[in-house]
């Protein structure tokens, strides 16, 4: 019974660094947003482009193709990798992680609030501003699966395995 209280309680955990981390991330692409561009269609628009915004951060090398944008997202890619990491060395650490394959197995479950967020978010998406691909239902599902599953995975991941070591 203990080991179950035990699970529940990391997995609240790791929800919760998830959630943050998304959080984080987004509240920065906000702030970016706000001193770069300029919205028009009021705050729902504005929020829904900080949102599209953040998740080219995940996508820079596939940005320019998609979009024929600048290749300038690169400079923000390192915003949700290292949110992620934190958030999976944060989980791990608390959870006390023994091992680096315990720590990555922690540090992985991020996903759970990271990718409720990416999923909570996607109707944002069809109010992005202009002709983006973004846009598309099909793609926005397609960026916000790989970006909501492979990012928080993969660096949460490794976030927890540096906790562990």
């Amino acid at each position: 019974m203990t080991d179950t209280a035990q699970r529940r309680r990391g997995l609240r955990q790791a929800a919760r660094s998830g959630v943050i981390a998304w959080l984080i991330g987004v509240g920065v692409a906000l702030l970016l947003w706000l001193l770069f561009a300029s919205s028009s269609g009021g705050p729902i628009a504005f929020i829904a482009s900080a949102v599209v915004f953040y998740y080219s951060f995940h996508l820079w090398p596939a940005v320019p193709l998609l979009t024929a944008g600048e290749p300038i997202f690169a400079i923000f890619a390192p915003i949700p990798v290292l949110l992620l990491f934190w958030a999976g060395f944060r989980t791990a650490v608390n959870a006390g992680v023994a091992s680096a394959a315990e720590g990555v197995r922690r540090g992985g479950s991020v996903i759970v609030g990271y990718f409720a967020m990416a999923v909570l978010s996607l109707p944002l998406f069809a109010f992005s501003v202009g002709q983006s691909p973004l846009a598309d239902p099909l793609g926005a599902s397609f960026i916000v699966g790989v970006t909501g599953i492979a990012f928080p995975i993969v660096f949460g991941g490794l976030g927890g395995w540096i906790a562990g070591r």
